[in-house]
């Protein structure tokens, strides 16, 4: 299970209805990932960003109330992460905030990119431990560097 995020230098992740900055190159890079496999994502982001994943993704959407047209909803983390496995492909977890801070627990991987410059924002990317995780490769965009970490322990 890999998770998969854009962030500012202080980890903000969005701001009201979307990101504080506009770089196409990291959001294709997102997009190329994700295309052809599962992503699981909360409703906010979904609002946001779900229309632009290629047909073939699979998605599901963590909600507690929301019934979407099309898109499977699971109404916890744990249960969007069993409906994933389902399917058989590379799961991805997407955000916002509050995925994020649950699938830190079950990752193996994350794809995080750090968006060059100081934004403003009301959500962010939670704080982890990088003691547990290895940064495997990195590569410095114009805009943004783009980091694979691998965890070194096991997970919870």
């Amino acid at each position: 299970m890999i998770i998969i995020s854009a962030m500012s230098e202080d980890r903000v992740i969005g701001s009201q209805n979307g990101m504080p900055w506009n770089v196409p190159a990291e959001y294709q890079q997102y997009l190329d990932f994700v295309a052809g496999q599962t992503v699981i994502m909360g409703r906010k982001t979904f609002e946001i960003f779900g229309k632009d994943v290629a047909p073939e993704t699979s998605l599901i959407v963590v909600s507690r109330s929301a019934e979407l047209d099309d898109v499977p909803v699971a109404t916890t983390f744990d249960k969007a992460v069993a409906m994933a496995k389902d399917l058989g492909k590379q799961i991805f977890i997407a955000g916002g905030s509050s995925i994020y801070e649950q699938a830190l627990a079950v990752a193996d991987q994350m794809y995080l990119s750090t968006i060059h410059g100081e934004y403003r924002g009301d959500a962010y990317f939670p704080a982890f431990d990088a003691d547990n995780w290895q940064i495997v490769e990195t590569r410095e965009q114009p805009q943004f560097t783009f980091r694979r970490w691998k965890r070194t322990t096991a997970s919870q």
